[in-house]
């Protein structure tokens, strides 16, 4: 029988309340979940360590000064479309960009392209200290078996569309993938989790929306869904219903507290459909690099002043070219920053009237207010560890506690990326730290190696197969496209 294993430091970051501190601490790992977590004082975890008895008990991994923290979740990434690198230029022609160019390409997909594109992509969320991934695509069956294979945590959400795009004809396949991957134990016992994945309001029928409703009020499954994302969708459900996608869910009853709804990009939302959302059971997504790209930026502004909850993703790379989630912490803890518009700062500079002086210096200090909020590393860190990490009602990660699962990132402070390692919490959330990964242990399991953590996966047999294979794969597509 195998050991349980234990992790120890003297920095590992924990939460306490809404803050995260460093601390001494041991992890006890048992399968996929952290079984206990006992914090220490320098004095008590140095007593703790000389305890002989323990190597007999343990598989003892002990990492002196080095940092361990709960690794990243990125809840919304679409990771087999890492394809598209190879297809899109930084400006397109098109007004939309998902119907007028993803859907175009993705109707060529085979589910075999799916499995060998997502592995990929899962490999590129790992090395950027993703541990978990809340995805949603297309052949869904494919996205978990890659999951599998390359050993990451999931939720994954097969794309279900029944009136336009490149699901319509696998929609009932999609559903029943969803139930499927929810009820296998092979999955669950590998931390592979499913909810249901309508694609947005504009593209799934009431009737649809409705079956779904039921089932995730009889499975206990959350939604993940596009809402808001494009100026088309809001004017298609106006012009059908009369109501804005927000208002639209509301009426279909999906926004109803028994149910767990992750809203993603949320860019078209009014006063109205701020008051009509539950902090408690549903949660809005915001993507910034991404909603850059293929629209702007949603007003988190608005979502923080109404108390929304609120998380932090990627997206895919075919509107943000990366599965590196801190440069999304960067660009929103200057957020608030850019109510400060060029036009308004370059009027002071000139002839204005002691009003129009006193109104900016107001705002200037408002806006100081909220940069100090949105700049504070537990504020950022919350939105990538356990916020969305215990979101699902089926389990529990982003965070260092019992039954989480046991995904975790051991961090070498020594660095340059660190240096100097004053402040931890603010070089996770503010930094590119990526490079300083040791290793990483993903559902009780070890990804790399040792100091070698990159390289180890890179140069192994099992990432060269995948490359190959995608590669491969890749050329006869862009042949078709």
């Amino acid at each position: 029988m195998s050991k349980i294993m234990l992790l120890m430091s003297k920095k590992v970051l924990l939460k306490e309340n809404s803050e995260f501190i460093i601390s001494p601490a041991c992890i006890e790992i048992s399968g996929i979940h952290i079984t206990k977590v006992k914090k220490h004082s320098l004095k008590s975890y140095q007593k703790y360590c000389e305890n002989e008895n323990l190597h007999a008990i343990y598989e003892i991994h002990d990492f002196g000064d080095f940092l361990i923290s709960p690794s990243f979740v990125n809840c919304h990434t679409h990771v087999a479309m890492s394809f598209f690198r190879a297809i899109l230029n930084n400006r397109f022609k098109s007004k939309n960009l998902i119907e007028d160019v993803l859907f175009k390409a993705e109707s060529y997909l085979s589910p075999e392209d799916v499995q060998a594109f997502a592995r990929m992509g899962a490999y590129e969320n790992i090395l950027n200290g993703n541990a978990l991934i809340w995805d949603h695509y297309y052949h869904a069956h494919s996205i978990a078996n890659a999951c599998l294979e390359t050993g990451i945590s999931a939720v994954i959400a097969p794309t279900l569309q029944d009136i336009s795009g490149p699901g319509v004809h696998l929609c009932e396949k999609a559903f029943q993938d969803t139930i499927t991957i929810h009820e296998d134990n092979k999955f669950s016992k590998d931390a592979i989790f499913s909810s249901f994945g309508p694609h947005a309001t504009d593209t799934v029928s009431v009737d649809l929306w409705e079956r779904l409703r039921k089932e995730a009020l009889s499975t206990n499954l959350p939604i993940h869904t596009h809402v808001a994302q494009s100026y088309e969708e809001v004017k298609r459900i106006y012009a059908k219903h009369k109501l804005t996608p927000i208002a639209f869910l509301k009426k279909l009853k999906i926004l109803k507290s028994e149910i767990k709804s992750l809203l993603v990009h949320g860019i078209y939302l009014d006063k109205s459909d701020l008051n009509s959302i539950n902090s408690k059971s549903s949660a809005l997504v915001f993507c910034p690099f991404s909603q850059m790209i293929f629209q702007f930026p949603a007003n988190i502004l608005d979502w923080e002043k109404h108390k929304l909850q609120w998380f932090i993703a990627t997206d895919c790379v075919a509107s943000n070219d990366s599965m590196n989630i801190q440069k999304e912490l960067r660009f929103v803890s200057g957020f608030p920053s850019l109510h400060n518009t060029f036009q308004n700062y370059q009027k002071i500079l000139k002839k204005s009237s002691l009003k129009e002086r006193t109104i900016f210096l107001k705002n200037r200090k408002k806006t100081k207010l909220l940069e100090d909020k949105f700049s504070n590393s537990s504020f950022l860190l919350n939105k990538i560890l356990s916020g969305p990490g215990n979101f699902h009602p089926k389990f529990k990660a982003g965070s260092i506690e019992i039954n989480a699962l046991a995904n975790l990132t051991v961090w070498d402070i020594d660095h340059p990326s660190f240096w100097p390692p004053n402040n931890l919490q603010r070089s996770l959330s503010m930094g590119d730290t990526t490079g300083a990964i040791h290793n990483m242990c993903i559902k009780g399991k070890w990804v790399g190696k040792n100091g070698q953590f990159t390289h180890s996966i890179l140069t192994s047999d099992k990432y060269k197969q995948s490359l190959k294979e995608a590669n491969e794969r890749l050329t006869i597509l862009l042949k078709k496209i």
